[in-house]
């Protein structure tokens, strides 16, 4: 446990000082390459747990962008989101974190929209974690926090159902085509955390 501590709580500083030095202009690569220099420069971690994603602008929409084809090449640009997915790994322990920010530090108002829906379904499962608590259903809330955030800002037909049937039919798997987490330890994506289309597991928590 110490050591999972330990590789992300240097991998959490590597991205907060990235979001200090990043800049329009630059290059995902070279945002890339400060968060690898910090963690080896600060943390002794020579390897990260996988291949690092700084995607910029339209690139946050590829999931697990920055592989050999879509490397992490483009240019950032005034006024792009940034999504830097990238985590240290420190004695083939691994670490897992994103982050996203508008590169100017402003958000416009339909980056903010966004932001905070996402914003908002962190706080809710963090306040919805419980002992018993099933990860799948954690997943849901996640999915009807955002749904009702972007039913809130119109973006959303309100005539075409109630949330709760937009959270029955799984629209929320739209918006966020991938799972709420999953658990770390030796592996990234270690045993467990998964939710099923048809049924949800009983028993994880």
């Amino acid at each position: 446990m110490e050591i999972l501590r330990y590789t992300n709580n240097i991998s959490s500083a590597a991205h907060r000082d990235l979001m200090r030095k990043v800049r329009p202009g630059m290059y995902q690569f070279q945002a890339e390459s400060l968060f690898q220099h910090y963690c080896y420069h600060k943390g002794s971690m020579r390897h990260v747990s996988y291949t690092c994603i700084a995607a910029s602008g339209c690139n946050c929409a590829v999931l697990h962008y920055g592989h050999a084809g879509a490397p992490n090449k483009h240019q950032i640009k005034d006024g792009d989101m940034c999504l830097f997915d990238m985590g240290g790994e420190y004695y083939c322990y691994s670490s897992d974190i994103t982050c996203s920010f508008p590169v100017n530090g402003r958000f416009s108002p339909d980056q903010r929209i966004i932001y905070e829906a996402v914003l908002s379904a962190n706080r809710g499962v963090l306040a919805g974690i419980h002992p018993g608590v099933p990860w799948s259903s954690l997943h849901i809330l996640a999915e009807r926090i955002i749904l009702e955030a972007l039913l809130r800002a119109g973006l959303l037909d309100s005539t075409a159902g109630s949330l709760d049937d937009m959270v029955t039919a799984r629209l929320g798997a739209v918006f966020m085509p991938h799972g709420l987490g999953h658990l770390m330890g030796l592996d990234v994506h270690d045993v467990g955390g998964y939710i099923q289309v048809s049924q949800h597991h009983n028993g994880q928590s």
